[in-house]
């Protein structure tokens, strides 16, 4: 194996990865309340030398703040399940936020039992085998 030329392609790659990303960068270094300038501590080891900053996701595609949009085969948590910022999802958030409020009440609901309902159908899961997280924004849209 030849260090040296691995050590070349990696700097010319973090090279252009400044290049293309003034953006994040930016956003990278002014990150000071950050521990490492990012909110966890994996992206710190980003091969670039720093993350890129998302400014939008819908579905299954992530735009920077340079306006570069990718494919997201990530997709991280939740955004796995249905995509980034599905309609159906939004419209329940909104409903909750805006008309029935009580998000953070974190107490027994309708809809935290319809979801509770609807996972245990789906994931062939017992009914005691859902748990804290469905009283958050629970429901049908």
């Amino acid at each position: 194996m030849d260090r040296a030329r691995l050590t070349s392609l990696l700097t010319a790659e973090r090279s252009r990865h400044h290049e293309l990303h003034p953006g994040s960068l930016r956003q990278f270094a002014r990150a000071d309340h950050l521990f490492t300038g990012v909110p966890m501590t994996w992206m710190a080891n980003w091969p670039g030398g720093f993350p890129l900053a998302l400014a939008e996701a819908r579905g299954a595609r992530v735009t920077d703040v340079d306006r570069l949009t990718y494919v997201d085969f990530a997709l991280g948590d939740t955004g796995a399940m249905a995509g980034h910022s599905p309609d159906p999802v939004v419209a329940a958030i909104r409903r909750r936020v805006e008309t029935l409020g009580g998000i953070t009440a974190m107490l027994p609901s309708d809809d935290a039992e319809w979801v509770a309902n609807e996972l245990s159908r789906r994931f062939g899961l017992p009914p005691s085998g859902i748990t804290e997280f469905v009283g958050i924004f629970g429901g049908p849209a």
